[in-house]
């Protein structure tokens, strides 16, 4: 349940932190779905408070999106990690880059963790550009935290960024939550601020299970770092424990995407008789590429040199997609489900043959 007073919360938290050149007018692109959160407070309520514009399109084409941002001089993007990969992937969008340079600004990224990968692209291909990143969720009415100008920097693209106003955050451990956390420690991430939403309708359990004495406990893991920047891991329920260890699937993930064979990638986590769980991964690899064992060994032992025994996957699938939903955001639950499916089609599958067991 979001209030009207959650909602301007957060447009007033969100104009703190924007920047409109001089003698301009604010001006956003509406990419996403208004059902979505991002689309109900940024595309329709926030630019009312600026008295700005909202240019919405009635689908998603990346073609016309691009046409628009140049025809309206669209300074500021708000994406999601798809739409950013094709920008800097899809052929469609080369013949338009030189025109995005001359009109672009700021890249902003939210909805999904973006890999390094894509960031380390769009810096090359936008080197006169900033980049900022929200971090929140429906239940915080979108942003809990977000880049300040000072911050619109590549370098920061892998945090949420700092609290927006009017918010305080605290880490607490996953073992014991009546414990909080300093700097660089990681655990459940927690937020309370006028953004907070009032509940769920009609769930007096969840909402007593989400919402405690004012604070939201958002189920990720991660961290404040000494600056105060915020650091998303992974999602609690989504954590792979191996013999007691938690190991991220996002942190996999993201290095696999590092690969240069990698299009796509998703990790969950397979029982295990002896370690409880050990992770998996379905892969979709890039154009001419062909799924074979022997890209399949190639990957295990990627992982293996990158990471710790206990870290190190049990098999890799190899897919033609990962189920994603209308934002970008991967749909575990979705691969979870279809992992069960004995009588499901499966891909080509590599396992780590490896007889040593894992060395905690």
């Amino acid at each position: 349940m979001l209030s009207h007073h959650n909602i301007i919360a957060q447009c007033h938290q969100l104009q703190q932190l924007q920047v409109v050149s001089p003698g301009g007018r604010y001006r956003i692109l509406a990419v996403m779905p208004l059902f979505h959160i991002t689309g109900l407070v940024r595309f329709c309520h926030y630019p009312v408070l600026m008295n700005g514009d909202s240019i919405m399109m009635t689908k998603f084409d990346l073609e016309d999106m691009l046409h628009l941002i140049v025809k309206h001089r669209i300074e500021e993007l708000i994406l999601v990690p798809p739409i950013l990969i094709r920008i800097v992937k899809d052929p469609v969008a080369s013949k338009h880059l030189d025109a995005l340079r001359e009109t672009v600004k700021r890249w902003s990224s939210g909805s999904a963790p973006i890999s390094p990968e894509i960031i380390h692209l769009l810096q090359k291909q936008f080197p006169n550009t900033g980049f900022r990143q929200g971090y929140g969720a429906t239940e915080s009415t979108a942003c809990i935290s977000a880049h300040p100008p000072s911050h619109f920097d590549y370098e920061y693209a892998t945090t949420g960024g700092k609290l927006v106003g009017n918010t305080m955050a605290k880490v607490i451990s996953l073992e014991d939550p009546s414990k909080e956390l300093g700097p660089n420690e990681t655990g459940e991430i927690c937020a309370k601020g006028p953004q907070i939403a009032l509940g769920y309708l009609h769930n007096p359990t969840a909402t007593a299970e989400t919402f405690n004495d004012g604070w939201l406990h958002t189920g990720d893991v991660g961290h404040l770092d000494e600056e105060g920047l915020i650091h998303v891991e992974d999602r609690i329920k989504e954590m792979i424990k191996v013999r007691g260890q938690q190991v991220a699937p996002a942190e996999l993930e993201d290095l696999l995407l590092g690969h240069e064979l990698v299009e796509d990638v998703a990790v969950l986590g397979l029982p295990d008789e002896y370690s409880g769980e050990r992770p998996k991964a379905v892969v979709v690899l890039k154009s001419g590429a062909e799924a074979t064992e022997g890209i399949g060994i190639a990957l295990l032992g990627f992982v293996k040199e990158h990471k710790v025994r206990y870290k190190w996957l049990a098999e890799i699938e190899f897919a033609d997609e990962v189920p994603k939903s209308p934002t970008g955001k991967l749909l575990r639950r979705v691969l979870k489900v279809r992992e069960k499916d004995g009588a499901r089609v499966k891909g080509v599958i590599v396992k780590d043959d490896a007889k040593e067991r894992a060395k905690l």
